[in-house]
């Protein structure tokens, strides 16, 4: 495989235990490209028809807890991402799949398809089964993601054959280059408490044995909690870049680069419908569908910080008696019960589960006779995690749930490198 620089056109503190990734990205220009701006297509994690779920990209593994990792991999990784979902349909489609590379802030790059990619940019996905033994058909379709020649921000998009402009789903995902480190001054294993209720990662960019190019103004740093991308802080301030020591510093104790500290993901566990996991009151199994209750939940505002054992937010597809989760496992409504006054906003039912997306589909609506908020999703067999969260200018996205400085997170860094003749981001070490 070619290298990427090969093919470059020149164109002239309180500690808290929380786990801690780091990315570090890099850009470049040419001068060919063919701007993808085809139906209604977003470069975010979106499903965008109602018949596809349970949208996983993760590397291959044969863990249930590998599909929580998250997806990122490294260039020279032996091991692939895979791109599962599911089409509530009882026969397959035949979809077809493209790779789309993006800046540091998600916006199409000026690359051109022959420039990240060694083979023509169209997939057919090929791979699919039918679901077995289940009230509800679906088809189960996988997709391995080809090997890239540069890292970088990526979206897959997949569509009928033929039919570019009838998206059915997109999704995020980062391939590194390990070429910029992050020296030892501070332990990214820890996060700092800027206040009882935030967090503060402190870190430095170390590029030794890398050439950067003013990098005060050519360095971008994003920063994700939980791989989610609706909270993210982009474009961090650094600090100070001291170009002498071929530093950069970020430890700057502003609104700018903390978090909410958030709470402790709820959780419920139906990897069996027959007999229920924590999380679930009740079930109803009728001949032709599986109906879910969650244990009613109330507003976590107010209450202390307790330890809780969670997956930050994400969830996995596993069977406790069968043993193809991936078309043995089957579809339940799961219904959401919040018990709490009525308030001024909307809240939604949040988590991987939803993209952390919020729309009329995971948000609740409130029922005056029983005092809660209700709502429902339809979900494959797994465990899985979620929150409530609010959306209005009267309350914080996590009144529900409330914030605290202790709680464990999981953080990923992400620093791009602009180069004075290049014109797109590339990740450079993770």
């Amino acid at each position: 495989m070619k290298s990427w620089n090969s093919i470059v056109i020149n164109t002239k503190l309180i500690p808290t235990k929380v786990e801690v990734i780091g990315v570090i990205g890099l850009l470049i220009v040419t001068t060919l490209v063919q701007v993808y701006a085809q139906g209604d297509l977003e470069l975010v994690d979106r499903v965008y028809n109602d018949k596809i779920k349970t949208v996983q990209l993760h590397p291959i593994e044969p863990q249930p807890l590998a599909q929580v990792s998250g997806p990122v991999n490294s260039l020279r990784s032996n091991i692939p991402l895979i791109l599962e979902f599911d089409e509530l349909f009882n026969d397959a489609l035949y979809y077809q799949a493209k790779l789309i590379h993006c800046n540091a802030d998600w916006s199409q790059s000026t690359l051109s398809d022959l420039q990240f990619l060694s083979e023509y940019n169209e997939f057919n996905i090929a791979d699919y089964e039918y679901s077995f033994g289940t009230k509800v058909p679906y088809v189960h379709y996988r997709f391995k993601l080809p090997q890239v020649d540069i890292p970088g921000n990526y979206v897959v998009v997949v569509y009928p054959e033929g039919s570019e402009d009838e998206i059915i789903l997109s999704k995020r995902f980062m391939i590194y280059d390990s070429k910029v480190r992050f020296s030892d001054k501070y332990n990214l294993s820890q996060v700092s408490s800027y206040s009882r209720t935030e967090q503060q990662l402190l870190f430095e960019v170390d590029y030794r044995g890398y050439e950067m190019v003013n990098p005060s103004r050519s360095v971008t740093v994003n920063i994700v909690q939980n791989q989610r991308w609706d909270n993210a802080k982009i474009n961090v301030p650094a600090s100070f870049v001291k170009e002498a020591q071929k530093t950069i510093e970020y430890r700057n104790f502003t609104e700018t680069n903390t978090f909410k500290g958030g709470n402790e993901f709820r959780f419920f566990d139906i990897r069996s419908i027959k007999y229920f996991g924590q999380g679930v009151e009740t079930g109803k199994l009728e001949k032709n569908e599986n109906n879910v209750w969650v244990t009613p939940d109330r507003s976590k505002n107010g209450l202390a910080y307790s330890i809780e054992q969670d997956v930050n937010g994400q969830f996995f597809i596993e069977n406790l008696e069968r043993k193809i989760a991936s078309i043995e496992n089957d579809y339940a409504q799961v219904f959401f019960t919040l018990k709490s006054p009525k308030i001024k906003g909307k809240i939604y039912v949040a988590g991987a589960l939803t993209d952390w997306r919020y729309t009329n589909e995971n948000a609740l609506q409130y029922d005056a006779s029983s005092e809660s908020y209700q709502g429902s999703l339809i979900l494959k067999q797994g465990f899985y995690n979620y929150q409530y969260v609010v959306n209005s200018g009267n309350y914080t996205a996590n009144y529900m749930e409330g914030d605290f400085g202790q709680t464990e997170n999981k953080y990923e860094v992400f620093v791009y490198y602009r180069p004075p003749d290049l014109q797109a981001d590339l990740l450079v070490g993770y």
